[in-house]
């Protein structure tokens, strides 16, 4: 444990800003569940699971600045949040006082002609296409969270924290649009796929996934799409082959998530958006979180 508890170096990777840009999300989170109040049972315990989750971020904060174990766990908790955010962004669906599924339709009707999650596949019933996209599809888990063990591994800490606060904007961001402003999502407001197209293995074990554990109400913006994009956009700067060889797979996540029906267009291009501007931001944002943990 000597070298995970020592300390490191002055002027290593800073995880502090990630700690911030994590509290923040986790103290909206807490407001959203006071919020549904009467309309979710269940909130005192997600105020709970927030409340700890500040906890941890305050321990992380009262660590030493160059602690290997801070850093470490500093590196992972996020993805740990992910999932725990998830879950209760998926208790906020059901709670919320409106959807907001057929301002989207209309977005999607004028800009694609018509409601592409649906027509597409039945206008291509291709089973290679079906297959290959629900592939992609269920690689978002190994993209977002393959990106930054790679760049530690490959790249050292600084890579690996810039990738990491990266994602986590996307995610955050994403899920406090959907927070703010839920969409249950084509998967659920039109008739359930059907046919040889989404009867291939891929789709049914996208579909085992999604009806074990769907957020219902985070459609807009696609996360998956947002947090995937995020990791190849990050991982450009020091890992270009790397980028170039996920570009594809993460293109293709975007078009499954329209083909097999679970997102709007609209929702694939937003999280294309999100993860632009989330990336564009990382640099700068990371650096004024930084300063303002830095003492006077």
């Amino acid at each position: 444990m000597a070298g995970l508890t020592g300390r490191l170096p002055d002027g290593a990777s800073d995880a502090r800003p990630i700690g911030l840009l994590s509290a923040g999300f986790v103290i909206l989170m807490a407001v959203l569940a006071i919020a549904a109040g009467h309309r979710l049972p269940a909130w005192p315990w997600l105020l709970a699971g927030d409340a700890l989750a500040l906890a941890l971020l305050v321990l992380l904060r009262q660590a030493p600045g160059g602690s290997r174990l801070a850093l470490f766990v500093s590196l992972w908790y996020p993805m740990l949040f992910m999932a725990e955010y998830y879950v209760q962004l998926g208790l906020l669906g059901p709670a919320a006082r409106h959807l907001h599924d057929a301002l989207i339709q209309r977005w999607e009707l004028a800009l694609f002609g018509s409601q592409v999650s649906v027509t597409w596949r039945a206008h291509m019933p291709s089973l290679v296409l079906s297959s290959v996209l629900h592939l992609c599809y269920a690689a978002h888990y190994f993209i977002f969270l393959g990106v930054p063990v790679w760049l530690f591994v490959r790249r050292g800490r600084e890579s690996a924290l810039r990738a990491v606060f990266a994602i986590s904007l996307a995610f955050y961001v994403s899920w406090a649009i959907s927070g703010l402003f839920p969409v249950a999502g084509p998967y659920y407001a039109f008739p359930r796929p059907t046919g040889p197209a989404a009867a291939v293995a891929p789709a049914r074990l996208v579909h085992a996934i999604l009806d074990s554990g769907a957020s219902y109400g985070t459609a807009f913006p696609s996360s998956h799409v947002a947090a995937s994009w995020s990791a190849v956009l990050v991982a450009y700067r020091d890992a270009r082959k790397l980028a170039l060889g996920l570009a594809p797979v993460a293109l293709g996540l975007a078009l499954g998530t329209v083909y097999g029906q679970f997102h709007y267009g609209v929702d694939a291009l937003a999280g294309a958006a999100v993860a632009v501007a989330c990336v564009l931001a990382t640099d700068p944002l990371r650096r004024r979180l930084a300063r303002g943990t830095r003492p006077a």
